[in-house]
């Protein structure tokens, strides 16, 4: 038997078709393989957290009641459409005790959510530092579900050489959107 080139490069031919389907196949599919088994990891240590959870609640009916009069509260703090007015009065009457001038109180359009709707409420008040900061602890303590998502402060000397403080602040009033009352609209004071 001769052993020529024509034999060599066949003999090399045979010898890289395992090197390449290793490089070309074998390593594409190790890879998904150990994306696989990391996913397999992930979804392991979730269904023993899962476990866990469900091991420590003895009756879930009980939990579920618990859980649905937590909801209850929670709902009962959110003011129907109509009563957002009401509310909108005694943010009003907090900020005259608190000796703050309300310069423009406007709402926007209601924003709604999935169970609820928020209404932002653009409010520039104007008045002394002290006045306003009791203002807003007045304000942490209604019992109606609230937030502050923006406050913008600057200070104000008036014509007496007094200093006192000017506030831009979004108040956001959460209320339930199911309601049939009217809606409430844009107003400017």
């Amino acid at each position: 038997m001769r052993f020529g080139i024509r034999e060599a490069i066949f003999f090399l031919l045979l010898l890289a078709t395992p090197v390449a389907v290793y490089f070309f196949d074998l390593e594409q599919r190790n890879a998904r393989i150990d994306e696989a088994k990391e996913e397999y990891s992930q979804k392991q240590v979730k269904l023993k957290q899962l476990e866990a959870a469900t091991r420590s609640i003895t009756d879930l009916g009980q939990e579920i009641d618990k859980l649905s009069n937590t909801i209850e509260v929670f709902e009962a703090k959110l003011p129907a459409q109509r009563e957002v007015e009401v509310i909108l009065q005694q943010v009003w009457e907090m900020a005259s005790r608190h000796e703050l001038v309300p310069k423009s109180v406007r709402t926007d359009k209601p924003i709604d959510h999935a169970k609820y709707s928020e209404l932002p409420i653009k409010m520039v008040i104007a008045g002394d530092f002290d006045g306003f900061y009791s203002f807003m602890l007045e304000l942490e303590r209604l019992s109606r579900i609230t937030r502050l998502p923006q406050l913008k402060m600057k200070k104000v000397m008036t014509p007496s050489e007094t200093a006192s403080m000017e506030a831009e602040l979004t108040l956001s009033i959460f209320f339930d959107s199911d309601d049939q009352g009217s809606k409430p609209g844009r107003s400017k004071l």
